[in-house]
């Protein structure tokens, strides 16, 4: 005689056919899960874009001309300063011993230099001396750099142009 083992599982009738009920297509609930995962998507990029704003940094100044070394803090972390650097909106400065600094400040519209050792703080409006015992230099005036519409080319300040003779014109001493 065979030893039976009867298998009970959950959730089947015991006698008779195992009957399957095919869970038809639940349109309610799909269309709920499709709804709530585009509100959440659109919070979360409307947020996003929302937070965007508040982590930009303002350009308020750039390096025209550096010698020594000058140490820029912005959002809490330092940095050495170089030529074109960007300086952003209230960022410190510290110009260590024997240092020059040349900036370009937007919106005065000056070239200002800076000469250490000296800490300054340059906000969008201004640039101030917090140890009170240096003195700004106004050396000229500057503008915010434009992007450039053309193509290819290079950009030279302070040079001088020299005017060729037209391609046809002759020398004396080619000529002979």
């Amino acid at each position: 005689m065979r030893n039976s083992v009867a298998r009970l599982t959950v959730g089947t009738p015991v006698v008779g056919h195992q009957a399957r009920q095919h869970r038809g297509y639940d349109k309610t609930s799909t269309l709920v899960k499709f709804i709530a995962a585009a509100l959440l998507m659109g919070v979360g990029l409307g947020a996003g874009s929302a937070l965007a704003g508040l982590d930009a940094t303002t350009d308020v100044a750039h390096v025209e001309y550096l010698t020594g070394r000058v140490v820029a803090f912005s959002q809490g972390r330092p940095a050495l300063l170089d030529v074109l650097d960007i300086i952003n909106d209230r960022t410190q400065l510290d110009l260590l011993a024997n240092s020059e600094l040349h900036i370009c400040h937007y919106q005065t519209h000056q070239l200002l230099t800076l000469k250490g050792p000296l800490r300054v703080s340059v906000s969008r409006d201004s640039v101030t001396v917090e140890n009170g015992k240096a003195v700004i230099t106004v050396a000229g005036s500057c503008a915010t750099p434009a992007v450039s519409t053309f193509h290819g080319g290079f950009v030279a300040r302070n040079v001088k142009t020299i005017t060729a003779p037209p391609p046809g014109a002759a020398t004396t001493a080619a000529s002979r």
